[in-house]
């Protein structure tokens, strides 16, 4: 079982417990706005996605890490974030980063703080050397946790991500372990 801390949060693993905080999460409107497809309407959906998540933890090949968020303080469900690997070669692997949090908790830092903690791991100990990212151009809090904690900026492609049934532009950020690690 991972669990990676900081100064304020705990990232680890999911457990079965998680899934009325996870289901709060994935089921409000607002915070999954830029996500439709991983919105989920109902319990049993949210605990299909959880058990996915769980059932990945023991795999041998692990190719997904999705992590509960939990503010140190008070042992509280925040969100989640996870990186995903998307390619794989003898010089390592190349991973996705995602992230979403509780609207309560927007503002404070804490996706940064994760981000951070979560990008040195998988450098660290997945034998990942890019980490990747990208969010519509309109999701302004999206990309400024990206500049927020270094990452690169490699693209701008146009109406390149549908949401909710309309055209947007994305954005595309990266970073490389040696990039990372100075």
């Amino acid at each position: 079982m991972i669990n990676i801390t900081t100064d304020r949060l705990i990232i680890r693993d999911h457990i079965v417990d998680d899934l009325k905080d996870l289901h709060k999460l994935i089921s409000d409107n607002e915070v999954m706005y830029f996500l439709p497809e991983t919105k989920t309407t109902s319990l049993a959906e949210s605990k299909k996605n959880l058990t996915t998540a769980i059932e990945e933890i023991n795999k041998a090949n692990r190719t997904k890490f999705f992590f509960a968020i939990i503010n140190k303080k008070n042992n509280s469900y925040i969100g989640e974030i996870g990186v995903t690997k998307t390619a794989e070669c003898s010089e390592g692997n190349i991973m996705n980063l995602g992230y979403f949090i509780i609207k309560d908790y927007w503002g404070r830092g804490i996706i940064p703080e994760a981000s951070k903690a979560v990008i040195s791991y998988a450098f660290d100990f997945l034998g990942t050397v890019k980490i990747e990212t990208g969010c519509a151009k309109l999701n302004n809090k999206s990309e400024r946790v990206m500049n927020k904690i270094g990452l690169i900026k490699e693209a701008e492609l146009k109406q390149h991500s549908v949401i909710n049934n309309k055209f947007y532009d994305r954005v595309e950020y990266r970073v490389l372990k040696e990039e990372w690690n100075n």
